[in-house]
């Protein structure tokens, strides 16, 4: 029995939908997937309500500075553990959808959390991963004279997205603060500079010799960076984080340079984190 042509014609444009649609649900899933990984994770990581939305303090040049309720949060660091043991941190920027935990990249494994989430899910090509530090920093961690932070530039704008165009003016200014706690510290790392890099050309430094050699460091980032909102002057510590860009080059990186400006400990306060 012939089939009618309009039926036939339905059907031609049938069969390339439901192609797309299929397509469409396998780059989508591990978008999804991941996404609902990292909100369960959430709960194990929070603050009150009134935190979370509180401005940014501020203090004019005579007073002394405010206290930061950013500065406080209440983390399961043991049941964080439980789930994955490489955690040493998690990390919030207000204004973003950046708040997620942080993992040790393993040195025999250095790549290990780009293509696997903290549950340990590995799924291609989309897997959102894990926001980590270098394997450079494993042994000092976020005690390191150069703590290099690495996560993803995702199509849904999770992960470390709100970074990826750092390097253009005016973008890093709406999200410059940076709050990274870990069991015994909270630390508030502002932006003082980004640059977008060729990742095949470009080096990266985990440690120093010597404050003047990360001197030179730092003064040799702020020549080649494109946003510079200001010089930090002497610091122990730069912070780097990076994402994938895509722009002038196949493989290109924006790097985000930051420095501590507030640090509580959480071992000389009552306020020790759960």
């Amino acid at each position: 029995m012939s089939m009618p042509i309009v039926s036939r014609r339905s059907l031609c444009l049938l069969a390339p939908l439901a192609v797309i649609s299929a397509t469409f649900g396998w780059l989508a899933a591990p978008y999804l997937q991941g996404e609902a990984e990292y909100a369960r994770l959430r709960k194990l990581a929070d603050f009150p309500a009134t935190h979370r939305d509180a401005a940014l303090p501020t203090a004019s040049a005579h007073d002394a500075p405010p206290s930061d309720p950013l500065m406080q949060r209440t983390v399961d660091w043991s049941a964080l553990s439980d789930i994955n043991p490489d955690v040493i941190g998690w990390i919030y920027v207000p204004n973003t959808p950046i708040d997620y935990p942080v993992v040790q990249a393993p040195p025999d494994d250095p790549d290990r959390y780009l293509h696997t989430t903290f549950e340990g899910a590995v799924s291609y090509p989309n897997n959102q991963g894990t926001i980590y530090l270098d394997a450079g920093n494993a042994v000092p961690g976020f005690s390191s004279e150069a703590p290099l932070i690495y996560g993803h530039q995702q199509l849904n704008g999770s992960m470390l997205s709100a970074f990826s165009e750092n390097h253009l003016q005016g973008v890093m200014d709406e999200h410059a603060d940076v709050y990274l706690y870990d069991p015994t510290h909270a630390r508030h790392i502002e932006l003082f500079a980004a640059n977008a890099v060729d990742a095949s050309e470009e080096t990266v430094r985990t440690s120093f010799s010597s404050q003047q050699e990360l001197r030179s460091w730092i003064d040799e980032k702020l020549a080649a960076s494109e946003v510079v909102r200001y010089d930090p002057g002497p610091i122990d510590q730069l912070w780097t984080f990076c994402t994938c860009s895509y722009g002038l080059w196949q493989n290109q990186r924006t790097l985000s340079y930051g420095c501590v400006i507030d640090e509580l400990d959480y071992m000389m306060t009552d306020e020790l984190p759960v």
